[in-house]
């Protein structure tokens, strides 16, 4: 994982309260989902939950609600600001834990994991092998993994016909633009990013820029990651059961079952 990158990324901390405003995602139907897949392996409320990477906790709330025991971690102390007052308001009793996804201690064992749109984060074989085997230590064994990461086909794809993403939204604190600039390196599947935040106040404007790196993956590499670290009966699908893909087109999205009974 490319630990300074993510650290100095404006989405993660000083702009950590603007991600749902500019990354909007169809949580309630991919939470239906995700529940409606995990139940299929026998993980039914009131299951112990790990939402790993959690953000701002949209996931986490969406699935207390339908009664999971959700435990959200995120290494982003702003992130996980945002991810307690969301809990507050909703008053549902979500623990939350600032800690790194590749440094997770074994502790009480769940039911459940699940990572969204996180692992493109993690660069390289040595941090995604400590990544996914952090997520067997945090599992019962049966307990099942949901997760979906960046399909390297599939974005090369989307990247090349859309290098450029922007968006502006007026907030509290003023009218925010947001842009994001895409560039594909081929020899390493991965995506150099250049992303702007410029938020405008009648005082004046507030800019922050970033360059950061993110690395797709294939469904071999995911499939031999999974087994290496622990994982079986892994399960494919091009979005979440019940949901439309939206935003999705160019991800792996996949179940598995820890080894074990």
């Amino acid at each position: 994982m490319t630990v300074g990158a993510l650290a100095a990324r404006p989405f993660y901390h000083e702009f950590a309260w603007a991600y749902d405003l500019l990354v909007a995602r169809p949580v309630a139907d991919e939470c239906a989902g995700m529940a409606a897949w995990l139940a299929r392996r026998g993980v039914r409320p009131p299951a112990a939950v790990l939402d790993a990477g959690c953000g701002t906790g949209r996931y986490a709330v969406e699935l207390a609600r339908h009664g999971f025991a959700v435990t959200g971690v995120d290494r982003s102390p702003e992130l996980l600001a945002e991810a307690a007052a969301r809990a507050r308001e909703a008053e549902l009793p979500i623990t939350l834990v600032e800690a790194d996804l590749r440094a997770l201690l074994a502790g009480p064992r769940h039911d459940a994991v699940v990572c969204r749109g996180v692992l493109n984060d993690v660069i390289g074989v040595v941090d995604r092998a400590a990544v996914l085997e952090g997520f067997a230590l945090a599992l019962r064994p049966g307990g099942v993994v949901v997760l979906d990461v960046r399909d390297w086909d599939l974005t090369v794809a989307r990247k090349t016909a859309e290098p450029v993403t922007d968006r502006r939204v007026a907030t509290p604190r003023g009218t925010l633009t947001f842009r994001s600039v895409t560039r594909l390196d081929p020899a390493t599947r991965r995506l150099l990013v250049s992303e702007r935040h410029l938020l405008t106040t009648p005082s004046g404007e507030r800019i922050a820029t970033h360059e950061l790196v993110m690395q797709c993956w294939t469904r071999d590499e995911l499939a031999a990651s999974l087994d290496a670290a622990g994982f079986e009966a892994i399960e494919y699908a091009g979005a979440y059961p019940g949901t439309p893909g939206r935003g999705l087109e160019d991800r792996i999205v996949a179940a598995a079952s820890r080894r074990g009974r």
